[in-house]
């Protein structure tokens, strides 16, 4: 599966980390704090995987996992710290 990694957050800074932990390690990824922004990347279609953090409210959450199953999109939802991050999402994507 080809594709970028976005992911889904509220908090600024552990944004901040998390682009840095998967940059370290050579991964397409690529962060969004809103939800209407990242829905427009998602409809691009170029997406494998979605991770949702922890701190996102249900609403948003369920409609992305929603948005995501109907166009073959993997989700993740992680609620650990951003170290954890690159191996969680290999494991994921095999």
């Amino acid at each position: 599966m080809s594709g970028r990694i976005l992911y889904f957050g509220r908090n600024a800074s552990m944004m901040t980390l998390v682009g840095q932990q998967l940059s370290a390690v050579g991964m397409n990824a690529e962060g969004f704090m809103d939800e209407a922004a990242l829905q427009v990347e998602l409809a691009k279609g170029d997406a494998k995987l979605l991770v949702i953090g922890g701190g996102v409210e249900d609403a948003p959450r369920e409609r992305l996992k929603a948005f995501c199953k109907e166009h073959g999109i993997l989700v993740l939802e992680h609620f650990g710290g951003p170290g954890q991050l690159p191996g969680t999402i290999n494991e994921a994507i095999g």
